[in-house]
């Protein structure tokens, strides 16, 4: 049974976080959506970004993030995405 059901599509642009971590962007690359989390070096001021494929399966979307199978959410009413290694994002 699928938690939360919506189209990857609204998710598309940049996304800040509301905990101060790093920066999202979702874009589509031709049929995948993907998830880029931008690690910004305090030292250098160099912006890193390490790239995941969004992946759906029974219990909604989800990237496997260090390993892990991260879950993807978004609440509509509130434009928030939560995803649950890193806490909330707001669209930037």
């Amino acid at each position: 049974m699928k938690e939360q059901s919506f189209d990857l599509k609204v998710l598309s642009g940049n996304w800040e976080s509301v905990n101060l971590n790093p920066t999202v962007i979702i874009y589509r690359d031709g049929e995948h959506y993907m998830l880029s989390v931008i690690h910004m070096n305090e030292t250098s001021k160099q912006a890193t970004p390490a790239t995941y494929e969004i992946q759906e399966d029974e219990g909604g979307f989800f990237i496997n993030y260090n390993l892990k199978r991260v879950a993807i959410n978004y609440d509509k009413k509130q434009d928030l995405l939560t995803i649950s290694a890193l806490g909330d994002y707001m669209r930037n």
